[in-house]
């Protein structure tokens, strides 16, 4: 099932009525039976099914065991089960080459849900909780395909607070979930066509490969905002307010800065459960370098089972260890980086770019096939892309960079802006207009009918 299918927007419309009809302490329960509800209109492999709920049920186990005893050095080993479950799926591949082995969905999402769950527990974050509150916040139904990866404290709190009915919720969480479908059919899916088009050709090359690394870049930007939107909207309409998992992370001046404002729920945990843990910035700068190496390492791994991942994953610590170098030896870049930063936007913009070709690659050959395009470059030549080459016709042509230049200037908004909250405070004749906008939108450039699969998120696949 789709975070797309009128089957699962029809279950998060029914939930969000269901669980507000029964507030405070059946809440656990209302959430319990929606999240059910969820399992089973999946349609999943009845063993993936069976994986979550048994994960769900060690973590309960598990969290009263490290509750009683409050020893912190037990841990590890409690969360050993949980990892070697994400490495089996992940990399039984290699060790079983002839057998298939599928991938539960949304596994790498539920199971550092779980280990953070049991961190928590031994930092004294939070108390043990009930097998239904574990299975509540492990399977949450509207992130639990591709996140964010919410923590436990706060999902907690709000499960067992006293609940009465928001009106902002309700209208402010339906804004940010239909502005999330209309990213996805509009705009993400309308650049991984265009991706497509170029990548599929073997007889491009040149500048339109160049112009392929630019649409992937904004492409798996737009697909995972628009399902973060969509997830973060539900469940702000069940009475949950998951943090945002994006702030305009293109506009990041180094690579620091593009991880503080990218998929924010995967950065922040790897920070808190890994990076910190090991010692952080605390123990010189070796281990520093050495600490970020590994966070980028357990991130590459994360996100996928192949060799390119990996290689991604460290193309991101060794660029940010180069940088804090630097960093030490001008004596900080906070002087200049007010000045200069629409060059450090852009250069940083090129790197996360040509990173991205390693990610979408499913060979270091195909990776490095595409790379060895930009040296030979010429700019005299950049005017000489012709749009009937890629398949484009003249209005797909246009559309292309509306998309892109629509992106760019909402996103400088979103820096600066809560935009759902601007949207609803405005008259409502306007908003109206604005709502009409988008529809028209849809209909004319959006991407459905036969042969269209709008499940094929990106991060999906993690």
């Amino acid at each position: 099932m789709s975070i797309l299918s009128l089957t699962f927007l029809s279950l998060s419309a029914i939930s969000s009525i269901f669980i507000w009809l029964f507030p405070n302490h059946t809440r656990r329960y209302t959430v319990l039976i929606c999240n059910i509800a969820f399992l089973y209109l999946l349609r999943a492999n009845l063993m993936d099914i069976l994986y979550v709920c048994i994960l769900a049920l060690y973590t309960w186990i598990s969290g009263k065991v490290l509750y009683r005893i409050k020893q912190k050095k037990f841990v590890l080993l409690f969360v050993l089960i949980p990892v070697v479950g994400l490495c089996y799926f992940k990399y039984a591949g290699y060790l079983f080459p002839n057998q298939r082995i599928l991938m539960p969905l949304g596994l790498s999402f539920y199971t550092f849900k779980a280990i953070s769950y049991l961190a928590d527990i031994s930092k004294n974050t939070i108390d043990s909780k009930g097998i239904v509150s574990v299975f509540d916040y492990i399977v949450f139904f509207p992130s639990f395909m591709a996140g964010p990866i919410h923590r436990s404290k706060p999902f907690f709190e709000e499960l067992e607070a006293k609940f009465t009915f928001q009106y902002k919720d309700q209208k402010n969480g339906f804004i940010q979930a239909c502005l999330g479908l209309f990213q996805k059919f509009v705009f993400a899916d309308q650049l991984n066509y265009y991706v497509g088009l170029i990548f599929n050709n073997p007889e491009l090359s040149g500048w339109y490969i160049v112009l392929g690394i630019l649409l992937y870049s904004f492409q798996i930007y737009v697909d995972f905002d628009s399902y973060s939107n969509v997830a973060i909207g539900i469940a702000r309409m069940m009475g949950f307010h998951l943090e945002r998992n994006f702030h305009s992370p293109y506009l990041g001046v180094s690579l620091r800065d593009f991880w503080r404002r990218w998929h924010i729920s995967l950065s922040s945990w790897l920070r808190d459960y890994i990076y910190i843990p090991l010692g952080g910035s605390k123990k010189g700068r070796i281990l520093k370098y050495i600490n970020t190496l590994i966070i980028f390492l357990v991130s590459g791994i994360w996100h996928g089972s192949t060799l390119m991942f990996v290689i991604w994953g460290l193309g991101h610590g060794i660029v940010m260890v180069l940088e804090d170098i630097l960093r030490s030896i001008t004596g900080g870049v906070r002087s200049w980086m007010k000045w200069f930063s629409p060059i450090g936007i852009i250069i940083n913009f090129i790197i996360v770019s040509i990173l991205w070709v390693f990610f979408r690659s499913s060979s270091m050959e195909e990776a490095l096939t595409i790379l060895r395009v930009i040296p030979t470059l010429k700019i005299s030549e950049i005017g000489s892309i012709d749009y009937n080459l890629i398949g484009m016709s003249l209005n797909e042509w246009y559309w292309m960079w509306i998309i892109i230049g629509i992106t760019i200037v909402f996103d400088i908004l979103r820096y600066f802006f809560n935009m759902i909250d601007v949207l609803a405070k405005q008259f409502i004749v306007f908003r109206w207009i604005f709502y009409a906008a988008l529809i028209i939108l849809a209909i004319i450039f959006g991407m459905y009918g036969p042969g269209y699969h709008p499940s094929d998120f990106i991060y999906v696949t993690f």
